[in-house]
């Protein structure tokens, strides 16, 4: 059953219809009163930056005004205009052009940094500034920065001011032609520019800053914030506006203003807590009491429904879980509300006759493998036994009375193997013992022919396996492998070996039986490697088909047989053999004893 059909889905989902809205509006009010201050305040951080940003704009201009009446009415610039290069009145102009710039640093031109002056004809700066430490570095950028713009300047009026940093300090520059190939300028520190700004408060976590077309700060001050290369994006694209920006887990205002005659920005940041920091019971409100309070009338709601309802009803699918995995002894608590002991009571009478009913069952199936089991042993007595007999036939037709002799010592041993039916296992090295005294007969008859080599590692000598369970495979290839290889005068071979497997050395062994001759027909090879033989019934190769079906019977699923042809011919048989057996099938016990097949069992 699915969840969203449950009658706790149902319950929980009718209380939250009704819990939902009414919370759902109490943080619609809250958030409302929240937006609204924000927005007031947003509001008026605006029009005071908007009043700063108008102020500024103003000196800047009156800047641009101080160049242009030194243009059209200060005699020193038309004497550097005019007078030839290195002319005296050249520098006397330029000494009383510095006694003036420095006597009108004070009020409104008190913000110029430098005035320089670049007459083309000498190819280098004239330079007057109120800070004379870092005269050198500022007339070797202005230079560079002067050659680069000329033709920018080459209407003679150039309208907006530029950025330049110079010595890791950031400067807004003026640019004007004066005519007769002279250029002067100003600069003006970005910082001085912030003096309305520092005056916001903005919190401990805000700043004030001026930013560049591309958001690059150019103001001293560092803003962490700034780093973040989406925050940065975001603070760009609000330009002439204000919004909420996140970064760092944090909400911040940002409000932007352009600059009218400068490519600038100024931009106020400052947190949306910082903002709201004076209201308390809103925040307490939607961020600490409505969560806390639904929490806490959710729990004890579901608290009651478990005590009175969930409880009883998951003891019951539990039950029938339980019950339905084939755990017949469950029991349910009878201690319950009438309804439900009701049905616990039911349950408990069900689970008993379908446990009773179950093991009458399981106990026939037992009688009825086991039997299965033994008669999969017998059958395949016989068809190694005909085998044998064609083989004594041939030598004795051969008059080979000392190789009967032998033959007769290890048939003896050989069907005092099979007579051993009443085991349903044996250990790894009585089965390689039965193969050894097989091969040893065939080699009588082979002679020359046939050669084997065996390579069981000591360790697994002592694993157990069902009897013949390796023996047919080797008697496979000797009967198959042999008569359809090519006879070119070359021995055949069988060679048997053993090793622990390589990706579950813990869990199973690896046993191959291997040849040199044809391999397997490539419709036989898919056949077994599908499994067609497992699931038929035996009628052709007998024995391939007793011993899957028995390594079925005795580990389950667990481990395998796969076939395969080498790489240069010949059939490869890999037996994957568990260590440990998922059944344990005793034949020899009585039908009326249950244990005949158990769960479990090491076969090491």
């Amino acid at each position: 059953m699915r969840y969203w059909q449950s009658v706790r889905f149902k319950i929980v989902t009718g209380f939250l219809f009704i819990i939902i809205p009414m919370v759902a509006f109490i943080i619609y009010n809250n958030l409302y009163a929240m937006n609204v201050v924000r927005d007031q305040v947003s509001s008026n951080y605006n029009k005071l930056l908007s009043v700063n940003v108008r102020e500024n704009d103003k000196i800047l201009q009156e800047f641009m005004y101080y160049l242009l009446r030194l243009k059209e009415s200060d005699p020193d610039i038309a004497l550097i205009k005019n007078m030839p290069l290195g002319d005296d009145e050249i520098t006397f102009a330029k000494i009383r052009l510095q006694k003036q710039f420095i006597g009108n640093s004070e009020g409104i031109h008190y913000n110029i940094d430098s005035l320089f002056i670049y007459p083309r004809k000498e190819n280098d700066i004239f330079l007057t500034t109120q800070y004379s430490g870092d005269s050198a570095k500022k007339k070797n950028a202005l230079l560079q920065w002067t050659r680069g713009h000329l033709d920018d300047a080459s209407t003679g009026f150039y309208p907006h001011w530029d950025t330049i940093r110079i010595d890791d300090t950031n400067y807004l520059l003026k640019f004007i032609d004066m005519g007769s190939d002279v250029y002067a300028g100003v600069l003006v520190r970005s910082q001085s520019l912030m003096r309305g700004l520092e005056s916001f408060d903005v919190g401990p976590e805000g700043a004030a800053f001026l930013i560049n077309n591309n958001g690059e700060m150019i103001t001293n001050n560092s803003f962490a914030p700034m780093k973040d290369k989406h925050f940065r994006e975001g603070v760009v694209a609000k330009s002439d506006s204000y919004g909420i920006i996140k970064s760092g887990g944090k909400a911040y205002l940002v409000l932007s203003k352009p600059s009218a005659n400068a490519d600038v920005n100024y931009v106020i940041v400052t947190t949306e807590s910082y903002i709201l920091q004076d209201l308390p019971f809103f925040q307490k409100m939607l961020y600490g009491w409505i969560p806390l309070l639904v929490a806490l009338v959710l729990t004890l709601y579901l608290i009651f429904l478990q005590r009175v309802m969930f409880r009883p009803l998951v003891d019951l699918i539990r039950g029938m879980r339980k019950l339905g995995q084939g755990r017949f002894d469950v029991r349910l608590p009878t201690d319950q509300s009438s309804e439900f002991a009701f049905m616990s009571g039911t349950f408990n009478q069900m689970a008993e006759q379908i446990e009773l009913l179950k093991i009458d069952v399981y106990e026939e199936q037992l009688r009825v493998q086991r039997a299965e089991y033994k008669h999969l042993q017998i059958q395949i007595n016989p068809h190694f036994y005909m085998n044998c007999l064609n083989i004594i036939y041939n030598l004795a037709a051969l008059k080979d009375f000392k190789s009967v002799q032998k033959l007769s010592l290890h048939l003896a041993d050989y069907f005092r193997f099979l007579m051993q039916s009443h085991r349903s296992v044996v250990r790894l090295e009585d089965e390689i013992g039965h193969i050894g005294h097989y091969l040893e007969i065939q080699k009588l008859r082979y002679v020359t022919k046939l050669d084997y080599e065996i390579n069981i590692q000591p360790e697994h000598l002592s694993c157990e396996l069902s009897p013949l369970m390796i023996q047919p495979f080797v008697e496979n290839s000797v009967i198959h492998g042999y008569n359809r290889r090519v006879q070119d005068g070359s021995v055949f071979r069988i060679h048997i070996r053993s090793e622990a497997d390589p990706d579950l050395p813990e869990r199973y062994i690896r046993i191959i039986i291997e040849d040199n001759g044809s391999g397997y027909p490539p419709d036989m090879l898919r056949e077994l490697q599908s499994n067609a033989y497992l699931s038929g019934t035996g009628e052709q190769h007998l024995g391939i088909w007793n011993i899957l079906r028995r390594f079925k019977m005795l580990y389950g699923d667990d481990g395998g047989i796969t076939f395969r042809n080498g790489s240069q011919n010949g059939a490869i048989v890999e037996i994957q053999l568990p260590l440990v057996r998922s059944h344990v099938i005793d034949a020899g016990k009585d039908d009326k004893n249950t244990n005949g097949i158990t769960e479990g069992g090491y076969a090491c």
